[in-house]
């Protein structure tokens, strides 16, 4: 850091009078509506159901999850899983155990990312009286399980839409503890450029506030950011046409990966093709950045990959090391 540059000096969030970024699009179990999702979620769970949560990036699947985790409580053995972070061979009937007293809850995130097998040791556990009620969340509404999953299953899915205007309001209020710096009509074209997505929706606030001073957001000077914001992503999502997978990846020894989890298997395939952000990654993996971003993070640890370029978007590589390591 420059002399003379104070560390609270370059905190954007600091002239508003924020403590730290209320915009983070980080999961938590502080949720804003959901009403009616949240009480179907509870009656399905106490009803010893299986029920699957529905909807696309960012409409808040993992927050539901975790809210229904802490609603459980110790004595309700919740268990909460991460199908992305789950490597090849983790064992559900392991990590579960031998029934307690009181049966287990599963809580199954990114649950599309699971092959057939797991899904026939959680319908024997559920089966077997080990669970007492699973709940499971993915992308999308393609529900490509095992039959005799989705025949337990039944009608009981619960699908994500998008948040409206009081919705969004009552999320600023609440993130920025009453000191929303946006008007009526720009919170209404913040919702309007997120498609209602509550991701995007704190994205937006996010970037009018790194790029405007406060009492200098109105309407023309939001709309030309998210403008140029949106014109950015275009940019940073261009994807080579030839990339389809798994067709037209390049081929790679599975021992060579032996303990990656099968999406950090795919995010190095994709890496060996060239260097990528991770909204890219997430673009073509059919994710969310911020489960890109799990990901890049523990590999990164094991010196898989490094950031080519910081320069925003960051741009990620394969480190020369692990390269040689898979020749």
């Amino acid at each position: 850091m420059h002399r003379g540059i104070k560390r609270e000096d370059i905190m954007w969030y600091k002239k508003y009078g924020w403590s730290n970024n209320p915009f983070s699009v980080k999961w938590s179990t502080e949720l804003v509506g959901f009403e009616k999702e949240r009480e179907l979620l509870l009656n399905y769970v106490s009803g010893e159901t299986m029920c699957i949560i529905v909807g696309e990036p960012g409409m808040g699947k993992t927050s539901l999850l975790k809210w229904l985790k802490r609603q459980m409580g110790i004595m309700q053995k919740g268990i909460y899983l991460n199908a992305e972070s789950m490597s090849d061979e983790f064992n559900l009937k392991k990590h579960v155990g031998k029934p307690f007293i009181r049966k287990k809850i599963l809580m199954l995130d990114e649950a599309h990312q699971c092959d057939e097998p797991f899904f026939k040791d959680m319908k024997a556990l559920w089966d077997g009286n080990v669970l007492k009620s699973v709940a499971i969340a993915q992308i999308g509404n393609k529900m490509d399980y095992p039959e005799s999953f989705t025949n337990r299953v039944g009608g009981r899915i619960i699908r994500l839409a998008g948040m409206g205007y009081d919705e969004a309001k009552q999320l600023i209020e609440m993130r920025t503890n009453g000191k929303n710096p946006f008007s009526e009509e720009i919170i209404s074209l913040i919702i309007d450029d997120a498609r209602n997505n509550p991701r995007k929706i704190l994205e937006n606030c996010e970037q009018l506030c790194i790029n405007l001073e406060p009492g200098n957001i109105n309407v023309d000077t939001a709309r030309a950011i998210l403008t140029r914001k949106k014109a950015n992503q275009l940019l940073d999502l261009q994807k080579p046409d030839e990339i389809k997978l798994p067709d037209n990846l390049m081929p790679i020894n599975d021992k060579k990966l032996e303990g990656y989890s099968p999406m950090q298997k795919r995010m190095v395939i994709l890496l060996l093709e060239g260097n990528r952000t991770a909204k890219q990654l997430a673009e073509i993996l059919n994710t969310t950045e911020g489960s890109i971003g799990k990901q890049l993070s523990s590999l990164a640890e094991k010196q898989v990959v490094f950031i080519v370029n910081n320069r925003r978007p960051k741009v990620y590589g394969l480190t020369e090391d692990f390269k040689g390591s898979l020749n």
